[in-house]
């Protein structure tokens, strides 16, 4: 099911946008505080709560949250982002969404934080 969920988060992104080092490129235009952009992440971050996903079983948030982003994510470069971050697991994932957030000025990402939290099977 996971698998899926990151089949379509990648879908929906359709584009990888890198430098060579891999690491992201957005421009400090996009990301000032009030930008689409910053919206996109600040959705992002929340995304678990604006899906739903925190009320439903845990086996099934990928997948819900995959579903909202897709519907909700309006800029190019938040979706750019996503593919970028996608192959990362745990720890590297939760600081790369993290210090994204912090870069476009939230205080915090709750996604981040869920994405630390050891998976309970």
């Amino acid at each position: 099911m996971k698998s899926l969920a990151c089949l379509l988060v990648a879908l929906v992104a359709c584009q990888r946008g890198e430098t060579d080092s891999g690491a992201p490129t957005h421009s400090v235009i996009a990301a000032a505080p009030g930008s689409d952009y910053a919206n996109d992440i600040a959705a992002l971050c929340d995304s678990m709560s604006r899906s739903g996903a925190d009320k439903i079983d845990e086996e099934a948030r990928a997948l819900t949250i995959a579903n909202w982003l897709g519907a909700n994510l309006k800029t190019d470069e938040s979706r750019k982002f996503l593919v970028q971050i996608q192959p990362l697991v745990g720890e590297p994932k939760a600081t790369a969404l993290e210090t994204e957030a912090k870069r476009v000025g939230l205080p915090g990402c709750a996604l981040a934080a869920e994405w630390r939290t050891p998976r309970t099977n």
